[in-house]
């Protein structure tokens, strides 16, 4: 029963390991294909307690079986792997003392739900400093297509935007006017300098042939509510070529908000374009 007890509480442990380090990686392993890795991780260290070459041997055996055989493939889920067995396994080390050998059913739960609380605050506290990282580096440059025209424009993904086309829901981006003022039609820009930014923007004062394209935007800031004009773009290309969805723009005269070198605010879900731009990464067959 005690042999039983190690190696069900070691595939939990090296489960938990495995799933924490198939989401950070964004692996896509199948859960039959963790539990096969777990169950192969676990009996070499139970049968061998004492040998660090055993250790090492269902280390590497389990990250091959878990996520295949090729060094692109392993190499980043064997760190998060070992980062995360250091972490948990520390964690749980200190706890299980005081249950152990009392109920082997109990055992195997609680190290099960240790292993994964304390892999959800190191995946929480290892997001945040991701995104404190990452968001240095979300300005990137971009080639804006409307009014048949391709207007290069640097860009600030802004987390906190999340302005929406209020019928279709399509994201909202903030553009400077200066940034774009020369590529805007004549007819275009005669009305948008004459109307009242106080007052509620009537799309009648536009030619017809753009008023399809145009859209009523109400925003909502600290100062309060307001209505602005939506322009949809053909297209917008950002960083290496990662497509926007479509979405609308809306001009802004004060730019004193905006990053330092930018020309546009986006939406925050820009930043999923740019995550899939980077690729996913795939675990070989089985």
């Amino acid at each position: 029963m005690y042999g039983e007890l190690i190696v069900g509480i070691n595939m939990v442990f090296n489960y938990a390991i495995l799933s924490f380090a198939n989401r950070m990686v964004k692996a896509q392993a199948t859960m039959l294909r963790l539990l096969l890795a777990s169950l192969v991780g676990a009996l070499p260290v139970t049968i061998f307690p004492d040998s660090y070459i055993a250790i090492f041997v269902a280390f590497g055996v389990m990250i091959v079986c878990a996520f295949g055989f090729s060094i692109a493939t392993i190499g980043s889920p064997a760190v998060i792997v070992l980062i995360g067995a250091l972490f948990a396994g520390g964690a749980l080390t200190v706890f299980t003392d005081n249950f152990m050998f009392t109920d082997a059913k109990f055992t195997v739960f609680v190290s099960a739900l240790l292993a994964y609380v304390f892999l959800y605050l190191l995946k929480t506290k290892w997001m945040d400093v991701r995104i404190a990282r990452q968001l240095s580096s979300y300005s990137v440059a971009s080639v804006l297509s409307i009014w048949n025209e391709a207007i290069s424009i640097p860009c600030f993904i802004d987390t906190g935007n999340r302005c929406t086309e209020p019928l279709t829901g399509e994201p909202v981006h903030f553009v400077s006017f200066k940034s774009v003022e020369r590529s805007i039609p004549v007819e275009l820009k005669e009305p948008l300098l004459t109307w009242k930014t106080e007052d509620m923007p009537q799309l009648s004062t536009f030619p017809k042939h753009y008023q399809k394209k145009l859209r009523l935007i109400r925003l909502q800031t600290v100062q309060g509510a307001s209505w602005a004009i939506g322009f949809k773009f053909d297209r917008w290309i950002i960083g290496e070529g990662s497509e926007l969805p479509t979405g609308y723009i809306v001009f802004t005269k004060q730019d004193n908000r905006y990053p330092e070198g930018a020309g546009a605010i986006l939406h925050a879900s820009a930043l999923e374009s740019i995550t899939n731009e980077r690729g996913t990464s795939h675990v070989a067959g089985t």
